[in-house]
């Protein structure tokens, strides 16, 4: 039965019958239906003038539902909490993040029901950076560029930078969203970009063991 909607349930004793009313007669046992727990119905992450707003929607939150919003800026293998906020029952809900950093911002929804079980959403990527072609510390060239079909990416020595064992790149659209990541070993080589559509794409790379910034630049597929 639905506690909910069914608060007082009726039993009969029997005088005459000892099993009526005898040890042992019933076991109450309670328990969530599946199909009334919280579900989380879409989670997204948008741009605007303000920074990222981080949206949601779900369904039998109810008042019992705690919401955290994370975020990670090395490329998920650390995430930090921006905030949160209870559930009230209206199904939808939101969360602002005036400060995003320059770079991949990746967010996700950690949601604890009232039975303390936690559940994560997929994370969603934006990035902040500057898109012109000037690149950190002159580190990073990107050729041909516009390009139709390969491009070439050759991360230059720096003197008195460490030695890098491995680079991460990352590449997004022009709305943020990553399209395409790599490690390599090496500071110089080439990418097919044929099955990526017209626009401008922004390459961020990155230390790989210690995920500090190398260097960023933008070119442009035709």
């Amino acid at each position: 039965s639905d506690m909910r909607h069914n608060a007082n349930y009726t039993f009969n004793i029997y005088l005459a019958d000892t099993n009526s009313y005898g040890n042992a007669r019933f076991h109450l046992v309670i328990r969530q239906n599946p199909a009334l727990a919280v579900h989380l119905l879409a989670f997204t992450a948008t741009k605007s003038t303000n920074g990222s707003q981080v949206a949601w929607e779900t369904e039998n939150e109810e008042n019992y539902t705690h919401f955290t919003v994370e975020r990670s800026t090395d490329n998920g293998a650390a995430f930090d909490v921006l905030g949160g906020l209870s559930s009230d029952g209206s199904g939808t809900y939101s969360f602002w993040d005036k400060k995003p950093v320059n770079g991949v911002n990746q967010y996700r929804l950690k949601q604890e029901d009232l039975n303390g079980v936690i559940s994560y959403s997929d994370v969603v990527p934006l990035m902040y950076a500057d898109l012109s072609n000037n690149i950190v510390n002159n580190t990073l060239n990107i050729y041909p560029n516009p390009a139709t079909s390969i491009i070439n990416l050759s991360i230059a020595d720096v003197a008195g930078k460490p030695v890098v064992n491995s680079y991460q790149v990352t590449v997004a659209n022009s709305s943020g969203a990553v399209v395409k990541t790599l490690v390599s070993t090496v500071p110089s080589f080439q990418e097919d970009i044929r099955k990526l559509l017209p626009g401008s794409y922004m390459i961020q790379v990155l230390n790989n063991d210690n995920k500090n910034l190398i260097g960023r630049g933008k070119f442009v597929k035709l």
